[in-house]
């Protein structure tokens, strides 16, 4: 070519654009570009070698220089999307947002991960490598740090951060990440979660849970209240109401607990339990009594409207068995 490139580290300067020809005479000009792409670091030479029909300079020649560097550039991505240094919107698509979790039952987990596009490796300098800011930095815990350092030309490490809200409603802090970038130290970005609170029901007999929507009474669990005499026999049983939620557990029947079926008559809530019912394991109770109008296998439905959102009305079935014995009494002399 009309120019050509020689010597040590020939392989970094190539001739992207050649010079045209001939050139005027009286001042004509030609131009042509040399572009450095070091393939390592350090100085890197070449000369330079242009062979004209010029009486006394032929080859025109020189020398050319230039230094290569490496250094690292990080980037952070969530869900397989790039979070920008400095990013103030948390949003669901990269993760940003752990949307909403219940404060007793809930914890959302999200990983990150980090990726080195430069060509030096990444030294995560922070103590801890990714640490939590902000007003409510102690609902978002990370519980894997990175690894570091992290190789060049797209090396990854992933870390991860649980978010576990102790209050109802927006909750937001900062993640910052502290490396030798050069100009991302420290990369930081906002995260956010939403707290919510919801009412929990159970019921239980005897200590031990009845499942919404039972329709197996068990003596065990008292829903099976045995047998009891027409004349003589009256059965009671107390039933334990416990909001293991996080919000305020509202009894909203009215009355609060309603007896149907085929022998709601046999059964009567003597108490009723008082509402709301307090949040984080607060309990309520009620009686139901047992006094069979008839013999045999008597049954009835017990339903209990309220604000849980998936357990409303709370209904299960009870049980007894009436039952009739002979008495015998003699009397002499009407006595």
């Amino acid at each position: 070519p009309r120019v050509q490139v020689s010597g040590a580290h020939a392989a970094d300067f190539t001739v992207t654009i050649q010079p045209t020809s001939p050139v005027a005479s009286e001042g004509g000009t030609t131009t042509f570009d040399v572009q450095f792409d070091p393939s390592s670091t350090g100085l890197r030479t070449a000369s330079i070698l242009i062979a004209s029909d010029d009486a006394d300079e032929d080859p025109y020649n020189f020398v050319i220089q230039g230094t290569g560097t490496a250094a690292p550039e990080i980037d952070l991505l969530g869900n397989g999307t790039s979070i920008v240094d400095g990013d103030t919107t948390p949003s669901i698509i990269d993760d940003t947002d752990f949307g909403s979790t219940d404060l007793l039952s809930g914890s959302v987990t999200k990983t990150f991960t980090i990726e080195n596009l430069g060509s030096a490796a990444l030294n995560l300098t922070g103590t801890p490598r990714v640490q939590v800011g902000g007003a409510h930095s102690a609902d978002f815990v990370v519980t894997t740090q990175p690894n570091a350092p992290v190789t060049s030309e797209g090396g990854t490490t992933t870390f991860s951060i649980q978010f576990d809200p102790s209050a109802t409603g927006l909750r937001t802090a900062s993640i910052s990440i502290a490396s030798d970038d050069a100009d991302e130290n420290p990369y930081s970005f906002v995260i956010q979660g939403t707290g919510t609170a919801t009412a929990e029901i159970d019921l239980q007999g005897n200590g031990n849970s009845i499942a919404d929507g039972d329709t197996t009474p068990s003596i065990v669990d008292d829903t099976d209240f045995g047998g009891a005499d027409l004349l003589t026999g009256v059965v009671t049983r107390t039933f334990t109401i416990q909001n293991v939620g996080s919000a305020a557990l509202d009894l909203t029947g009215s009355p609060i607990v309603q007896v149907t079926g085929t022998h709601a008559a046999d059964f009567i809530v003597t108490t009723q339990p008082s509402t709301p019912v307090a949040s984080n394991g607060g309990t309520s109770t009620f009686d139901v009594q047992f006094n069979p109008s008839a013999t045999g296998l008597r049954t009835a439905l017990i339903s209990i409207g309220n604000n849980d959102a998936d357990e409303s009305p709370y209904a299960f079935v009870i049980q007894g068995t009436g039952t009739a014995v002979a008495e015998i009494d003699v009397l002499g002399n009407d006595i």
